[in-house]
């Protein structure tokens, strides 16, 4: 019954296609004739739509297939959605997210085995021995990268290296990028990007020249020759006592990368260290003694986990969502722990914490298996891909926000980990991702490859680990196994495919005919290959139910995004921002109506390109917006982007007028956190430019405001009517006219400020806490006048004769150049806050006034 109900959807997302394409018709036809204004393809009471007949025949056969299921489905639709009203009515009245809130990082609890290591490492430093390597070798979970971050920012260990290295490792051993990887994190490195590891060891050879430690997290390389080929220059160094710490499960890897020195092997955690472990993992407090029989039985689950971390952060997460004796005798009782005897005694109990996740989070995590192991996640990126599949819904918020709280949900259950700016999932979550995800998601890669179901939706195939970019040499086996893919059933109902990486000829020859065989691909994402790229793209315009597209291309060859694309009307994300050599835009970019999120090479000036980019109303990015005089390109465009959020550059605002200005409602913009106003040329008088610049006020959530070449006075919503309390940044550039500055006493939040070539600016006055009458209300007042305005930059401001930042007790940098008026400041912070101050090219300031 399910699967019916996904056959209705795509009969009716077939329709949707084609209502779309008539009304994205009918609108440009009004375009074209040039009327006063174009309506919304939404807006009620448009013409009936007129159908092209060479589409009647496939609407005709969607309808006869709707025929024949909707009796069967109608009950399914129905029970289902039920369903999800019940799930989200429980998930209402049960939300534990405040319970939790406190907890989301535990305390790190140190390893015995850390004394011995850093010990070991910093003897070798003293010395003047060649390379020492110490591998960590432990079971998946057990805390070996855990123990290796505390041996890495120990305070000794920093003492003794003069540079550190991390490198995560994984199954992808390759000596060219973990070369590169090293020596991007060499402080002062400048190197030619190049996959030529000859090159990339004479810049080691060149740039590594003091002492360092080197950590190569998560190795898994058993091949001696190529850890040698990668080890090479590391071993030659003029500086001796250099180190190396390698962790991986396997003992054949430690004997390979050690053959000298022993290893250390790590086991569990002690047993009275795993119970305060786990006593924090699920109160937040390694000393909890409240609640007798809940310790009971948490005593009983805590030696099921053997002292694994890992599973003790899951199963410890699972536990704290409902502080319950009922639910967890539940757990400890739970059939997942049968299980335990097996091969990895950790997978049960990260099997357990899945099992009790609600079925829509299931769903979002399962998707992570199409992605290899070591993938570093932009949650941004996958919150869209999982919109595009249709699997966030919800009727009341947006759906990025709804995706956002539901990776957050699984971050904070421990599925996901944070890495710097992006998010990974453990070795040991994603083997519990893999398995649940059998019937559903399949991918391809350098290791065996896993049964293909008749049910598979999704397709990954990653050719890292087969091909090499430095010399791309035919894979039979590899091709093989899209052969098992090309000659299989699953290909018509595939909803999902990624091609990532390099390959060879033969290998693109079998993809195309994988191609071929799409018909409701939702999610496409392919890297292009010189050789392919045009039959590559020469495909894609058939699959009109493509939501995510996203394309790679890497090649001084110009290639052009065809016009084909255009077409794909329920297109919600394009992403090309890695189509190299891209200087242009499709002309109907405008026809893709669903979309969501562009991105585009460079820094956005593609953007200004889109003809009508006014009729893409749910478009959220969109970096630079050109005025011109001309159809298709006024300000007035911007009416109904409300949806647009980050950055945004207006420029040549000369070709503006104050009726398309106002029309533009910028205030709506209410996701926009940065935006830039600017005039190229003086053409249009000051007056005219003031009346402009009067309808362009922002919304007050404005985190940054730059204005640039302003020929007019100050606006009211930078003066009298100021309401920007929220504003970051302020940077006024070439703004002539310009005498009055904001009133700094209304930006609490203000933290650099930058007036560039003002010549009618004669005082800069941030000392609104000063001068006052009432001393009482001085006292009491003077800490909410305080700014936390910390940078400063005053240049070629040439009226300026008078600077007063007594109210800037967090100022640490402060820049004035070629203000040659000026002859008064005061109000500088001690010279040990003020880090960097700099007086140049004012000749009327008095040295040593200050």
């Amino acid at each position: 019954m399910q699967r019916l109900a996904a056959d209705l959807a795509k009969y009716l997302d077939e329709l949707e296609y084609y209502e779309i394409k008539e009304k994205v018709k009918t609108t440009n036809q009004k375009s074209s004739k040039l009327l006063a204004s174009v309506k919304s393809i939404t807006q009620v009471g448009q013409p009936k739509l007129k159908i092209n007949k060479s589409d009647i025949p496939h609407i005709k056969d969607a309808v006869d297939n709707l025929h024949k299921i909707s009796e069967d489905v109608h009950n399914a639709l129905l029970l289902e959605k039920l369903d999800g009203i019940n799930w989200s009515t429980q998930n209402a009245s049960t939300d534990t997210r405040e319970a939790v809130e406190n907890f989301t990082e535990a305390k790190v609890f140190s390893r015995e085995e850390k004394n011995e290591i850093v010990d070991l490492i910093c003897r070798h430093a003293s010395s003047d021995q060649e390379l020492f390597v110490l591998p960590i070798v432990g079971d998946g979970g057990i805390g070996k990268t855990t123990l290796a971050r505390l041996v890495y920012h120990d305070p000794q260990v920093k003492g003794k290296f003069d540079i550190l290295i991390w490198i995560y490792v994984s199954a992808n051993f390759d000596e060219a990028k973990l070369t590169q990887g090293i020596l991007e994190q060499i402080p002062d490195c400048e190197y030619k990007n190049t996959k030529n590891l000859t090159v990339l060891q004479r810049c080691i050879k060149k740039y590594l020249t003091k002492r360092f430690l080197l950590v190569l997290d998560d190795m898994w390389e058993e091949s001696e020759g190529r850890w040698d080929k990668l080890l090479a220059p590391l071993r030659c160094m003029q500086v001796k006592g250099n180190a190396i710490l390698v962790t991986t499960r396997k003992l054949s890897v430690a004997i390979i990368t050690s053959k000298k020195e022993a290893h250390v092997n790590l086991g569990g955690m002690k047993e009275d260290v795993f119970w305060r472990f786990f006593k924090q993992c699920i109160f937040g407090d390694e000393n909890y003694r409240g609640q007798k029989k809940l310790m009971r039985i948490a005593k009983e689950i805590v030696t099921k986990l053997k002292g694994n971390p890992l599973a003790a952060k899951s199963v410890g997460t699972l536990l704290r969502r409902n502080i319950d004796e009922i639910h967890w005798r539940k757990i400890l009782d739970s059939d997942e722990w049968k299980l335990e005897n097996g091969i990895d005694g950790i997978v049960p109990a990260l099997m357990l914490s899945y099992n009790h996740l609600s079925y829509h989070l299931q769903l979002l995590f399962s998707y992570c298996a199409l992605f290899p192991k070591g993938y570093k996640f932009d949650k941004d990126q996958l919150i869209r891909m999982w919109i595009a599949l249709g699997f966030v819904m919800d009727e009341r918020r947006k759906l990025e926000d709804a995706g956002s709280d539901s990776f957050d949900d699984l971050v904070d259950r421990s599925f996901f980990q944070k890495d710097e700016h992006c998010f990974v999932v453990h070795d040991l979550i994603h083997d519990v991702a893999r398995e649940v995800s059998l019937h559903e998601c399949l991918t391809v890669d350098g290791s065996d490859l896993q049964k293909v179901f008749p049910s598979v939706r999704h397709v990954g195939i990653w050719t890292e680990l087969v091909y090499n970019e430095q010399n791309i040499e035919r894979s039979i086996t590899f091709e093989e196994k899209l052969d098992q893919i090309q000659n299989n059933v699953i290909l018509t109902s595939l909803e999902s495919l990624m091609l990532v990486g390099v390959y060879d000829e033969n290998f693109s020859t079998k993809f195309v005919k994988i191609l071929d065989q799409l018909r409701y691909i939702r999610v496409l994402k392919i890297s292009a290959m010189p050789f392919n790229a045009e039959i590559l793209l020469s495909s894609v315009k058939k699959f009109i139910h493509l939501r995510y597209l996203e394309l790679k291309f890497d090649s001084d060859l110009h290639k052009p995004l065809p016009d084909a694309i255009c077409k794909l009307y329920h297109l919600q994300v394009l992403d090309v921002r890695h189509w190299r050599g891209l200087d242009n835009l499709p002309k109907g970019m405008s026809n893709l109506v669903n979309l969501r999120c562009l991105f585009v090479p460079g820094s956005g000036s593609l953007y200004s390109n889109i003809y009508r980019v006014g009729q893409l109303k749910f478009l959220q990015e969109l970096k630079e917006f050109r005025v011109r005089q001309e159809n298709g390109f006024e300000i007035s465009q911007l009416e109904n982007l409300n949806e647009i959020r980050g950055s945004l550059s207006i420029l040549d605002l000369e070709n503006a007028t104050k009726q398309e200005a106002c029309r533009a409602r910028i205030k709506d913009k209410k996701h926009l956190r940065k935006l830039s106003l600017s005039w190229a040329t003086s053409s249009i008088s000051p007056a005219i430019q003031k009346e402009i610049m009067e309808v362009l006020e922002p919304h007050y959530y404005l985190d940054h405001l730059c204005v640039l070449n302003y020929a007019g006075a100050t606006p009211s919503w930078l003066r009298e009517n100021f309401s920007l309390s929220n504003l970051e940044n302020l940077h006024l550039q070439n703004c002539a006219a310009m005498q009055t500055l904001p009133p700094f006493e209304k930006m609490p939040s203000l933290k650099t400020l930058s007036l560039v070539d003002m010549p009618s600016l004669k005082d800069v006055g941030i000392d609104f806490g000063c001068g006052s009458a009432n001393t009482d209300t001085d006292s009491q007042s003077s800490e909410e006048d305080e700014l936390e305005l910390s940078e400063i930059e005053i240049s070629k401001c040439s009226a300026l004769k008078s600077i007063r930042l007594h109210s800037c007790k967090a100022l640490t940098k402060l820049s004035i150049s070629n203000c040659k008026a000026l002859a008064f400041l005061e109000g500088l912070p001690s010279p040990d806050q003020l880090k960097h101050y700099v007086v140049h090219g004012c000749p009327q300031f008095p040295p040593g006034s200050i």
